[in-house]
């Protein structure tokens, strides 16, 4: 699934049409939280799909959208909103950016990763990229900062979601991906158009939703 600074730039630009999140700090950590699971101890596949609101193992946007139904009167809605758009990011990924790696993956031998290895090598470096990239990565650093951490529905403790804050906020100090071999199979321009174009569509979503 996409790292950080895709979901954080998805947020972004779906906040960018709408002024009341804009620039709330608890919609963007939101958008992060999902993947607080990995702040947990001995964590399980089903933990991840837990947190992520999967059905059977799959994702589901009908389960997301009743997610956000059932909550959108809670005083934290616009971190539960913030959480919904990282999962139907993680979709949207899933069926476009994700699919076009596993092709040219497959199409190309690479005698130097498998798919795992390939799709980290190509995402970490282009996420330290889009780091460097996005001009309005130092307000919403700044927002993190200041967001509370929240419980959500006993699959991840405000802790966990906490923890999972100062990591990001502090992943990319070091200047620099651990993976350095050379990018074959995205771009950045791929990921900064998915941002823009996974926005819209879940605008679409959310608005035929009533949301």
């Amino acid at each position: 699934m996409p790292l950080p600074m895709v979901h954080l730039g998805t947020a972004r630009e779906y906040a960018s049409n709408h002024s009341s999140i804009l620039n709330c700090p608890e919609y963007y950590l939101g958008s992060i939280s999902p993947d607080a699971i990995h702040m947990r101890k001995n964590i399980r596949k089903e933990d991840k799909q837990n947190t992520h609101l999967c059905v059977s193992g799959d994702f589901n946007i009908n389960k997301v959208i009743k997610f956000l139904i059932e909550k959108e009167k809670k005083d934290n809605y616009k971190f539960i909103l913030g959480y919904g758009v990282h999962i139907l990011t993680d979709i949207i990924w899933s069926n476009t950016l994700y699919k076009k790696f596993e092709l040219k993956y497959k199409k190309e031998f690479d005698s130097l990763h498998d798919i795992k290895d390939a799709y980290y090598n190509d995402t970490d470096q282009l996420d330290f990229e889009l780091y460097k990239t996005f001009n309005w990565r130092p307000i919403v650093w700044d927002l993190l900062k200041k967001a509370k951490g929240y419980d959500v529905d006993g699959i991840l403790s405000s802790d966990e979601i906490t923890a999972w804050n100062e990591r990001t906020l502090n992943w990319y100090n070091c200047g620099k991906s651990n993976h350095n071999d050379p990018i074959k199979y995205l771009t950045v321009e791929d990921l900064i158009q998915f941002t823009r174009n996974t926005a819209k569509k879940i605008k679409e979503i959310l608005v035929t939703e009533g949301l």
